[in-house]
């Protein structure tokens, strides 16, 4: 009875069904990664920064067009018709890619195709956020969470088999089907929630935005997690190769032992959000795996895997609480833009995390490099607490429960 209900077919149209797509999207974002040495360094003869900064400047892209198209959604009262608009224009961007033979225009494409990615990806979580199901939202931002990160985790080595077996082109003819099965299933298949919201004016908007410093909360951890996220990426591996470990699926096992935990446990973590609320989760998570990554870089590889699991498990407490606040502090006519900030927070913190990372690397060496990003976590809680108990004396506005 409950799964024919219009409650229930209202949950799978606006939660269930864009947490899919939202996994097919992500999965889409490092699909390429796995060859990209074959792409750009072998076949296009690029160097290895090109090949970084093939990555990276899709992360550009993101943090300048999030929150623009956050701002013309929320302008616009609807959801689904963008979000479908920016899949359906990144698939023959995608495309485009085998028509290509030079790096400056592999990166010049690669710009514009993150724009209209975080386009169709970024309306999606707002419209995710639009859930008006206020006693289930823990669990439906843990939902969404776990799909984000598990199409993150299977993305790479998927891509890796793909280039493997097809060539170093294939996984973006598969991005760019991928994408068109997207956008068609966006029309098709999701309906934005609720009644469609007034058009509003963009002053209104960016007024209203200004009226919710609190936002800054989530925004300001968001940069931090996913500054440890950029630390990660680039050390990790080769800390594992200072260790011995030259095998790439050897490596990939390891980063699974932290991957999956955490995608898999969203779901658990956005239920314990609901019943002890937001802050408790995020805090005592983020404290719990700032102090676990301190000791990453003095952990022998057979000890390693545990520190991992670890790592995973409190990860996964950490986000579901993250989103959940972000749909708390915001206004309903402002929930895409609030989205494109967190989104931009994201993507800041990702871009500036390799560099900090290679910085403390040089200096000092990894347990100094792990050190600082574990601490850096840490420091986002003591800041957090004192930001709170600066909102308790404040005006209403900016107070968090």
């Amino acid at each position: 009875m409950n799964s024919s209900s219009p409650a229930a077919t209202d949950w799978r149209r606006t939660v269930l069904l864009p947490s899919v797509f939202l996994l097919v999207a992500m999965l889409n974002l490092t699909l390429v990664v796995a060859g990209l040495k074959e792409l750009i360094v072998d076949e296009l003869g690029g160097t290895a920064r090109d090949a970084s900064l093939f990555f990276s400047i899709e992360m550009l892209a993101y943090v300048l067009f999030a929150p623009l198209w956050g701002v013309l959604s929320d302008r616009l009262g609807r959801r689904v018709p963008l979000a479908a608009v920016g899949f359906l224009l990144t698939a023959p961007l995608y495309a485009s890619y085998g028509l290509l033979d030079s790096v400056p225009a592999f990166l010049a494409v690669r710009f514009v195709q993150g724009a209209t990615a975080v386009l169709g990806w970024s309306t999606l979580m707002a419209m995710v956020l639009d859930q008006p199901d206020q006693k289930r939202r823990g669990r439906y931002m843990g939902i969404m969470g776990g799909a984000l990160t598990l199409g993150v985790s299977i993305g790479a080595p998927l891509g890796g088999h793909i280039t493997r077996s097809m060539g170093p082109r294939a996984p973006l003819e598969v991005a760019a089907g991928l994408f068109l099965l997207l956008g068609v299933g966006t029309l098709i298949f999701l309906r934005d929630s609720g009644q469609v919201r007034r058009q509003i004016q963009i002053g209104q908007i960016l007024g209203t935005l200004r009226l919710q410093p609190r936002l800054l909360l989530p925004y300001g951890f968001y940069f931090v997690d996913r500054l440890t996220v950029g630390f990660f990426v680039v050390l990790f591996p080769l800390y594992l190769g200072s260790l011995g470990v030259e095998d790439p699926a050897v490596r990939g096992r390891y980063l699974a032992l932290f991957l999956f935990p955490f995608s898999l446990l969203q779901p658990l973590a956005g239920r314990l959000t609901e019943k002890t609320g937001p802050l408790k989760p995020l805090l005592a998570g983020s404290f719990l795996y700032g102090t676990a990554l301190c000791f990453v870089g003095t952990t022998g590889l057979y000890s390693l895997w545990f520190v991992m699991v670890l790592l995973g498990l409190l990860a996964a407490v950490m986000f579901p609480p993250l989103i959940t606040l972000t749909a708390q502090l915001s206004e309903e006519s402002t929930r895409g833009s609030a989205m494109g900030g967190f989104n931009l927070a994201g993507s800041l913190g990702f871009a500036v995390g390799p560099l900090l990372g290679a910085w403390a690397l040089e200096t000092r060496g990894y347990g100094f490099a792990f050190l600082i990003s574990g601490t850096t976590e840490i420091l986002a809680v003591v800041a957090t607490l004192v930001l709170l108990r600066w909102f308790l004396r404040t005006p209403e506005k900016y107070r968090i429960t």
